[in-house]
């Protein structure tokens, strides 16, 4: 019996060439959009697409790999040449270990020309393995939005502020002990979460973000917040 009815990006391996480039790029790319953290083998597909195809793959506006993908590493040195990326999502968690907890992803680090990206507006980075926030990520010009939650960053650099253009930033779940003051810059930002950290104390600098509506600070170790904030804009 025939299964040519199967959607035909979900039967091609691999490794089967031009043909599977071709099928991938005319189901995917249709609309300037890979979402390939539905496959397993995600990052194969990218890296056999950016070799076949990669006059259009260049093109892409949204991309999602999973990093819990083992040729992430290879999949990152394709990325910086994706200079009309608006969002891309390097996002662990999709796979699972044999007591069923959700894995971290392999993400460590950023290929430092990702700074290039100039398009960028959109960094998911949730549920990784980053220990330090990649100082490519300071030279994204137009990012607004940047989702490290699930990591394990103890703290942010120091020049965090120059992030000028942001709105949301989320670094919940990882183990901030304290923040730059620099972050008072942020003068566009509207959501901040850092629950579930290990802060005990803010800088008076946070009272400068004016524009956020939302602060959650819950589950930190602080005693005492700022005079500069505005209580009732937070979530202790």
């Amino acid at each position: 019996m025939q299964k040519m009815a199967e959607p035909l990006e979900l039967r091609i391996e691999c490794g089967e060439g031009t043909l599977g480039a071709r099928a991938l790029t005319g189901s995917c790319l249709a609309d300037n959009r890979l979402n390939l953290d539905v496959y397993p083998d995600g990052c194969c597909r990218f890296l056999q697409l950016f070799k076949e195809r990669q006059g259009e793959v260049v093109q892409v506006e949204f991309l999602r790999l999973s990093s819990n993908d083992c040729l992430l590493d290879s999949a990152l040195g394709s990325l910086p040449h994706l200079r009309h990326l608006k969002s891309l999502v390097l996002k662990g968690g999709h796979a699972r270990d044999e007591f069923g907890s959700y894995q971290h992803g392999f993400l460590t680090s950023l290929p430092p020309d990702l700074g290039n990206l100039r398009c960028l507006t959109h960094l998911d980075l949730s549920f990784n393995r980053l220990s330090i926030l990649p100082s490519c990520i300071l030279h994204l010009p137009s990012l607004r939005v940047l989702l490290v939650s699930h990591n394990s960053l103890v703290t942010l650099p120091e020049n965090f502020g120059r992030l000028s253009k942001m709105t949301f930033f989320s670094a919940m779940k990882n183990q901030l002990k304290e923040l730059p003051e620099s972050i008072g810059e942020l003068s566009m930002l509207q959501d901040l979460d850092l629950s579930e950290n290990a802060l005990e104390l803010l800088p008076e600098e946070v009272g400068n973000l004016h524009n956020c509506t939302e602060l959650d600070l819950s589950g930190n170790r602080l005693l005492s917040i700022p005079d500069s904030l505005g209580i009732p804009q937070t979530t202790l």
